[in-house]
């Protein structure tokens, strides 16, 4: 584990960039051209956690989480297509969703997303809270919502969104219990 506890964005972002099976996570995202499309939460969450925990990194054991925002579209074709990008490329398990619907995933008084990255704010988990892609120029882009501290520190706390109220911060509770994650990264501390 990493002594001083903390993280960079250009630490995160480098190791990211020199990982070869997530550059190609991220090449196949980029190929399918979906607006404001994203590789999200947990695939970040985990290979970061696994990095600084110096433990192997699991890639294809992992639900690839991948966002984009098509108001445009709606929530069934917004499904269909998801299960069509993913047949494409049965050797990742695949978690396509549009964030243009998600607001109603977990509360239907939830405001619509202006925008993935907003969606991605307003994750249940601040380690969670994360987006990444490459750009035009092949470079890594990393967005962490809500910074790299809890992430870097094993910590996991909910969003501000999700403290919010109590029948939200139920929801983060019922999700972080279900999850185990103590099991792959016992230095976790979650906080309720």
């Amino acid at each position: 584990m990493k002594e001083d506890s903390l993280l960079t964005m250009t630490e995160a972002t480098d190791w990211i960039a020199s990982d070869a099976e997530l550059l190609t996570i991220l090449t196949i995202i980029q190929t399918w051209q979906l607006p404001d499309c994203w590789l999200v939460a947990g695939s970040i969450r985990n290979f970061l956690w696994d990095k600084l925990s110096d433990s192997p990194v699991q890639h294809a054991s992992n639900d690839v989480d991948v966002a984009f925002f098509d108001p445009e579209l709606s929530y069934d074709n917004s499904e269909a297509l998801a299960k069509n990008l993913a047949a494409r490329q049965p050797g990742y398990h695949w978690e396509i969703k549009n964030q243009a619907h998600m607001h109603t995933h977990n509360f239907p008084d939830e405001l619509p997303y202006r925008n993935t990255l907003e969606a991605v704010s307003r994750y249940p988990e601040t380690c969670t809270a994360l987006a990444c892609r490459l750009a035009d120029d092949g470079t890594v882009q990393l967005k962490a919502m809500w910074g790299l501290k809890d992430l870097a520190n094993f910590q996991v706390r909910p969003t501000p969104h999700f403290a919010q109220k109590p029948e939200y911060l139920a929801v983060y509770k019922r999700r972080v219990a279900g999850k185990n994650w103590q099991q792959n990264w016992p230095q976790l501390t979650i906080y309720y």
